[in-house]
């Protein structure tokens, strides 16, 4: 993750992923058309993404949550993806972000689902996580900006109930200082901590997915360039591209893998 923020600060995102960047990013997509056509381009559907869960990871993830759990997602941004997963899988989620913006968004549009669907804006890093015991904790994307991993597990794991589990969805790229195995199931960051805290776990490949959506993610945020600036939302574009050119250089090089990981609670970690 360090890579790819040197990355964007080099493109002139310096700011990029803060609670600024993320609020002006949502409150201009929400009314974008040009957005829109990029979201159902890239990931199958338009559902304001800022992501990498494509259509069907989204569908994968609806069917690891049950009817009635209590769930909380760390990350849900404007809360389209919740909203789906719980109207998907019939469970209670309570969505949490630092983007008041998306937040505001979210809430407005779910007003009527209250009681089985909220969401908060929770500082994820200094924060305490409102709530406990709950069936499951959602981390799409979202565990590399709460710092340390072996932290952010036992700060989530604390939250489950027991028999309880979490997802975690993380991508992992192979820089010139890093081993070939490091790629491989079992040997990325992400295991080597899980191995660490003696979690049990299990791992879902979903690399081809991931090396597909960053190599469209390039084409259509430059095929749509033009249509972003006519809008008067180049912003957008501009974010996009920031990012993209990297992670296209890592799919075309193979150096890039994603994992879904379901980990159970540890109650040695409690």
């Amino acid at each position: 993750m360090n890579e790819l923020m040197s990355h964007t600060a080099d493109r002139g995102q310096a700011e990029m992923f803060s609670k600024a960047w993320y609020n002006e990013y949502f409150r201009r997509a929400a009314e974008s058309p040009t957005h829109a056509r990029f979201c159902e381009a890239v990931y199958g559907r338009d559902l304001c993404q800022h992501g990498m869960m494509d259509v069907d990871e989204m569908a994968f993830l609806a069917a690891m949550l049950k009817p009635g759990e209590k769930v909380m997602e760390i990350g849900c941004s404007n809360g389209h993806i919740t909203e789906q997963l719980h109207e998907q899988a019939g469970c209670e989620i309570l969505g949490l972000d630092y983007a008041d913006v998306a937040v505001g968004q979210a809430l407005r549009r779910t007003e009527d689902k209250r009681d089985m669907l909220n969401f908060h804006c929770v500082d994820l890093i200094h924060d305490d996580l409102p709530g406990g015991d709950y069936d499951v904790i959602v981390a799409i994307d979202s565990i590399y900006f709460m710092g340390d991993y072996g932290a952010t597990l036992r700060k989530l794991n604390a939250k489950l109930k027991p028999g309880g589990r979490m997802i975690v969805a993380a991508f992992q790229v192979k820089e010139d200082h890093d081993p070939e195995s490091i790629l491989n199931p079992g040997h990325t960051r992400m295991d080597q901590v899980l191995k660490s805290l003696s979690s049990d776990y299990m791992q879902h490949d979903f690399t081809t997915n991931v090396r597909n959506h960053w190599i469209k993610n390039y084409e259509y945020s430059h095929n749509l360039r033009a249509d972003f600036d006519a809008e008067g939302n180049a912003f957008l574009c501009e974010a996009r591209m920031a990012e993209n050119g990297w992670f296209k250089d890592h799919a075309e090089q193979e150096t890039l893998v994603r994992y879904i990981y379901q980990i159970e609670h540890n109650p040695a970690l409690s």
